[in-house]
């Protein structure tokens, strides 16, 4: 068996700090400031992102609170416009009221004014009627004029009398 050369082992030793100061001069530091840079660009990207992260949760609030306005909004609006119907029906139900109190007081007048033309018309013929009689019942014919104030005269009485029974509370 052979023991260790010795010359070979120091070859290696020397070999390997060569080696080991040939790396740490010209591989280390470049490895270990690559290493740093990562390092710090990580780093970077985990503070942007933390940012990042409290603009979004800023934005969040602000669109969650543009959200609530709108809705807050969206209901008025939707109050309003049921507060206009309700007025505007309102308004419609007092013209129709209007309209139809309108409608009831022509009509009336218009009854009115039917009920006296023929009332009027009911006296005339009465009247002719009358006279007619008269000129049988007498057999002659008198003055027309004098007759027919006669008989409105008679007509007048016999309505006042009726207006004052009417109005005593008999019936007709």
């Amino acid at each position: 068996m052979e023991l260790i050369d010795l010359q070979l082992l120091i070859t290696h030793i020397f070999a390997f700090l060569l080696v080991l100061w040939l790396l740490r001069r010209f591989a280390w530091g470049p490895v270990l400031r690559f290493l740093n840079e990562r390092r710090a660009r990580i780093a970077g990207e985990f503070g942007a992102i933390d940012e990042q992260r409290g603009e979004v949760a800023v934005l969040r609030r602000d669109y969650e609170t543009r959200l609530e306005g709108i809705a807050e909004e969206a209901r008025r609006k939707i109050q309003e416009a049921v507060a206009e119907g309700n007025a505007m029906a309102a308004r419609l139900k007092e013209r129709a009221q209007e309209d139809r109190r309108l409608k009831l007081e022509r009509a009336a007048e218009e009854i009115r004014l039917l009920e006296d033309s023929a009332k009027e018309t009911l006296r005339k013929r009465t009247v002719a009627l009358a006279l007619q009689a008269a000129e049988k019942a007498i057999g002659e014919r008198m003055d027309e004029e004098k007759h027919r104030r006669l008989i409105e005269g008679f007509i007048a009485e016999l309505e006042a009398a009726g207006t004052a029974e009417g109005c005593s509370g008999g019936t007709a």
